[in-house]
């Protein structure tokens, strides 16, 4: 049975705009530049930059519309609280988008830490997948303490790694035979579905602003900061991954990054031993970043389910003076825990791809829907639009399923299972809940 006083239950606002736009930049670049550029390289051959591009233009099409949303409708649990909003009589709907956006978190968590195990291995050999579990651990650790602390963590981090990825942009760009070698990427594009196929891989690494939806709540002045840290944000993130692409087709050919389990270290190194170690130190910061930045986000979500009814209200529960979600933290790093024990990235990474892009849809839908339901809502970012139709997002749903089409059918069968675990779950809970309130 939902209990009323939950609705009370809040989180303690201590998030500026530097903050904000920091974090979405730490969870962005996080791990997948280190993780995914491989097995897209694979799938996409020389033309990799255009799989980019295309997962760049999607995203912002899509953070265009979170931009919006998120500073009308500011609140913890991102997406599941929007989708709450703007269809207030199918709750099943916004826990749908809840479950979608909560795979997709948690398959994020365990993508990054099982990068972090994969780089941290060929510095201690111990197992990926115990180091990753160890890193979660961690993690969850430091978000329970607080989001003060956990805020100042995540900020210093995001700094050092995205210095160490422009040293190397810079060095590489300067090398040698730089500029033949990123010319080659420019050639005629033969293999279309290749790209595509690459687009959906890669698109991975384009997610994770919409994790800062979940912070509205502990922003300070969200009607005015969440849009802006989006839009930063995004804007960050595209010119360093640009940097960092062309400056590893400097270093090598595609066919040598699709064999690499740590592409970039390896192309930094080509360049210094000294840059190689570099890398693979900003890529273990990075990678333990994001699994910070990523229990974060997923503990507000599951958080934000619970004050709503959704889940049990146990997960709506705080600690301590910081006001911590500590049960939604530890039923995140749980379900995270499951995928990684699969143990391959390109799986977790697809899930986590196609989950994102799930919640695109409704995302973009809902923005639409509350231009002709609430068209009196204050909105702070506002897009453009034909009459009270915004256009962006229209085009954010035609493009979020197409990329959507493009995964191996086993990322959709797993994802099917464990969708339909979370809605057996919901069903249980409302029968219960029905019961409970019978006289």
């Amino acid at each position: 049975m939902h209990d009323p006083d939950l609705s009370r239950t809040v989180l303690k606002k201590s998030l500026g705009l530097v903050q904000l736009s920091l974090y979405g930049i730490g969870t962005i670049i996080g791990a997948g530049i280190y993780s995914v550029m491989a097995p897209a390289a694979a799938a996409a051959g020389h033309a990799l930059w255009v799989s980019f591009l295309l997962a760049a233009i999607v995203s912002a099409l899509s953070a265009l519309s979170y931009a919006e949303i998120a500073s009308a409708l500011p609140g913890a649990g991102g997406e599941h609280h929007f989708l709450r909003e703007t269809f207030p009589a199918w709750p099943a709907l916004a826990f749908t988008v809840g479950l979608f956006i909560s795979i997709h978190g948690a398959a994020v968590l365990s993508t990054v830490a099982l990068t972090f195990g994969n780089y941290f291995e060929t510095l201690s050999g111990i197992s990926p997948v115990s180091t990753a579990l160890g890193m979660m651990a961690l993690m969850t650790l430091v978000n329970v303490r607080g989001m003060g602390r956990a805020s100042r963590i995540y900020t210093a981090l995001t700094c050092l790694q995205v210095s160490c990825l422009i040293l190397f942009a810079l060095v590489a760009l300067a090398s040698d035979g730089a500029g033949p070698r990123i010319s080659a990427a420019f050639s005629p594009i033969d293999d279309w579905p290749g790209v595509l196929q690459g687009t959906a891989i890669v698109f991975f690494i384009y997610t994770g602003y919409e994790h800062m939806a979940t912070l509205g709540e502990e922003a300070r002045n969200p009607a005015r900061d969440i849009w802006r840290a989006f839009l930063l944000a995004l804007v960050v993130t595209s010119l360093v991954y640009g940097l960092i692409l062309f400056a590893v087709f400097a270093s090598m050919d595609p066919d040598v990054l699709a064999g690499s389990n740590a592409p970039l270290a390896f192309a930094a190194s080509l360049h210094s031993p000294l840059l190689g170690h570099v890398i693979l130190g900003a890529a273990l910061v990075a990678t333990a970043n994001a699994v910070l930045s990523g229990s974060l986000s997923g503990s507000r979500m599951l958080f934000g389910m619970a004050r709503d009814g959704d889940l049990p209200g146990l997960f709506a529960s705080t600690f301590g003076e910081q006001k911590s979600p500590v049960a939604a933290a530890l039923l995140f790093v749980g379900l995270a825990a499951l995928f990684v024990a699969a143990g391959r990235i390109e799986l977790v990474a697809s899930l986590s791809s196609l989950g994102a892009l799930l919640v695109f849809v409704m995302i973009n839908t809902a923005v639409i829907v509350l231009r002709y339901t609430q068209p009196d809502l204050e909105r702070p970012f506002r897009l453009v639009s034909i009459g009270r139709f915004p256009i962006t997002p229209a085009l954010g749903i035609v493009t979020s399923l197409a990329i959507g089409l493009q995964f191996a059918w086993s990322v959709y069968v797993v994802f099917a299972i464990v969708a339909g675990v979370g809605g057996a779950s919901y069903v249980v809970l409302k029968r219960r809940s029905r019961r409970a309130n019978m006289p």
